[in-house]
């Protein structure tokens, strides 16, 4: 697992644990792929376009709003018991987690 922040990411069952709270929420694939791709990057602040190209393998030049949609519903999902322990923070026109 992975242990970020007030969270732990279970990549293999695609579930993530708040500490603080012991809320369980399940994720999706893609989901789990952010947050491993976020975690990977140690606290640098990730543009959307290296998220579009690196987790979606999308071209850099693809206009699409599949990065915002995806990390304000991965927010909710995670935060919504808990809104003082963020799970990624908006930096440096990129996405980061929090930790």
């Amino acid at each position: 697992y992975l242990r970020f922040g007030n969270y732990e990411l279970h990549p293999s069952s695609k579930e993530i644990l708040n500490i603080k709270t012991g809320a369980v929420e399940k994720l999706t694939e893609r989901e789990v792929s952010i947050i491993q791709y976020l975690y990977k990057a140690q606290n640098k602040p990730i543009s959307k376009t290296e998220l579009l190209q690196n987790v979606w393998e999308y071209n850099a030049d693809v206009s699409t709003h599949t990065i915002e949609t995806h990390i304000y519903r991965l927010r909710k999902k995670v935060e919504k018991d808990d809104m003082e322990t963020p799970l990624i923070a908006a930096e440096d026109g990129g996405y980061k987690l929090v930790r």
